[in-house]
């Protein structure tokens, strides 16, 4: 399917968008499709009223088998943090993999292209069907599809270390509590309570694993690399705000661990799935372009009046 152009006004067709020369290192990593008839105007980036774009990061093969696929979004307003809650708009198909784990909240900032906030785990034998896991979004009226499946080499991803050392740090939010890795990181098993316009700390543990090399010729080597955290409203009625332990904190020195806390505030009542995201990207062979090395924790929080 090619771009359908409209004299006087370039428009393209939606449908099959996958296949009009959009390479997976442009908008929607594989696949990402709107469904049939709608059809887009070429304009540039507005603050309010655009749509919310589902990209498949990548697959992970598993040491028990399982396959893991990551998600991610574009966010195509400069301005305006969409809602979206769970449900005919917002879904993963088959309907046995919709588990809620996607985003209800989609915000324009600091970044409008978030790489890797949520994972999906299938079982050996579905992923080798090369069946696909579909994430479906639909924002101010236009519906876009991303399929995630295994056997595209290009988009296998893995755990191992890079080439000066990096993996994903560990996080947890009690200090000798559970600790999760990678995008897939973890869930808290507690429930935190907090009351409207009342700030919640919520305190995460960080320490970084990677084991830099000592040859003096490398250009990580000797460097205590800074750690960088970021709170996000992963899902909720609206968005909390969060003060402290934003950005680039540590350095951690070599495999130790220390901890950092942010103050939640909220502004209506509801449940709410707080994410938090630890990176170790000031490392030369760390990005999120390259899929490493960062690790999600995810705090459940119910917000009463």
């Amino acid at each position: 399917v090619g771009p359908k152009v409209t004299p006087g006004r370039p428009t393209i067709s939606l449908v099959g968008l996958a296949s009009i020369a959009f390479f997976p290192a442009l908008w929607f990593g594989i696949g990402a499709t709107a469904l049939a008839g709608q059809t887009q105007h070429l304009e540039s980036a507005k603050p309010t009223g655009q749509p919310i774009a589902p990209f498949f990061e990548g697959w992970y093969s598993n040491p028990d088998g399982t396959y893991t696929f990551s998600f991610g979004y574009h966010n195509f307003n400069t301005e305006e943090t969409v809602h979206i809650p769970l449900g005919a708009g917002n879904r993963i198909e088959p309907a046995q993999f919709d588990r809620g784990e996607q985003p209800t909240l989609y915000p324009a900032r600091p970044s409008r292209r978030e790489r890797g906030v949520f994972t999906v785990t299938v079982p050996g034998e579905f992923g080798e069907r090369r069946q696909p896991v579909v994430w479906t979004v639909t924002a101010h009226g236009t519906t876009y599809s991303v399929p995630a499946k295994i056997g595209v080499d290009a988009y296998e991803l893995d755990y191992a270390p890079r080439a000066g050392g990096s993996v994903a740090p560990l996080v947890g939010f009690e200090s000798d509590g559970e600790r999760g890795q990678n995008p897939q990181g973890m869930v808290w098993s507690q429930t935190l309570e907090a009351a409207v316009g009342q700030p919640l700390e919520v305190r995460v543990w960080v320490s970084d694993p990677s084991a830099r090399p000592d040859d003096q010729t490398r250009p990580d080597a000797g460097v205590d690399v800074p750690i960088g955290l970021r709170w996000f409203t992963h899902r909720g009625p609206v968005e909390a705000s969060f003060l402290e332990a934003q950005g680039e904190v540590g350095p951690l020195v070599g495999n130790s661990e220390d901890s950092w806390a942010t103050m939640a505030t909220f502004t209506e009542p509801g449940d709410y799935v707080l994410r938090v995201r630890a990176d170790n990207w000031t490392a030369r062979d760390s990005s999120a372009g390259n899929q490493c090395c960062w690790t999600n924790g995810y705090v459940r929080v119910s917000v009463r009046p």
